[in-house]
């Protein structure tokens, strides 16, 4: 265990590691010291939530036109930590999370406006990241700004549509100030009835 933690100490001879909390002492004294005090806390151990209790839920349930879903790349490097202080301080810094690269894909239901993700690992990727999310931003903008109308409702549709008589969303009533209104899912002759 000496052999495993001893990077994390300035000491250059073997250490001596408490079992509970794994902290590298100098001497035995001192890890004799530790103990009883290491071992008042509890053991840890990651809990999670039971997913029953704490199931995320939106008030409004309109489906986006698009979406980027994206997810990072790191690997751990020794830190370059050269400071002066690192025999004051109670604990050093070893490794650093570094970005080595990233996927980025552009979901949407219109079929004519789906991409393959896009992959990239190479030399300074968030910068590369940035010129791709905001590309990606551009390109959305200029779709969304494109304006089209609804496809004619179907029979089944009119009937739901001339039938309702509160917000499938948020459930509130509908009256002079909150409008039926047909919200378009994507370009396909999909629906919801909201209010305004």
């Amino acid at each position: 265990m000496s052999r495993l933690v001893h990077g994390r100490t300035n000491h250059k001879t073997a250490t001596y590691v408490c079992n509970g909390c794994l902290h590298p002492f100098s001497s035995k004294a001192v890890l004799d010291h530790h103990i009883p005090e290491c071992m008042r806390n509890p053991s840890q151990a990651v809990k999670y939530p039971d997913p029953d209790d704490y199931t995320l839920k939106f008030k409004k349930q309109f489906r986006l036109p698009f979406y980027l879903v994206c997810d990072f790349e790191y690997f751990l490097s020794p830190a370059d930590d050269d400071n002066d202080d690192d025999y004051n301080r109670a604990t050093r810094l070893i490794d650093e999370h570094r970005v080595c690269g990233f996927a980025c894909h552009r979901v949407t239901d219109i079929v004519q406006y789906q991409t393959d993700p896009v992959v990239y690992s190479g030399p300074d990727p968030m910068s590369v990241f940035y010129d791709h999310v905001m590309s990606e931003s551009k390109i959305i903008g200029e779709i969304l700004r494109n304006q089209k109308d609804m496809l004619p409702l179907s029979n089944e549709q009119q009937i739901k549509y001339d039938a309702a008589t509160h917000c499938t969303a948020c459930g509130t009533n509908f009256n002079a100030k909150n409008h039926k209104v047909r919200q378009p899912l994507s370009r396909q002759r999909q629906f919801s009835i909201s209010g305004m």
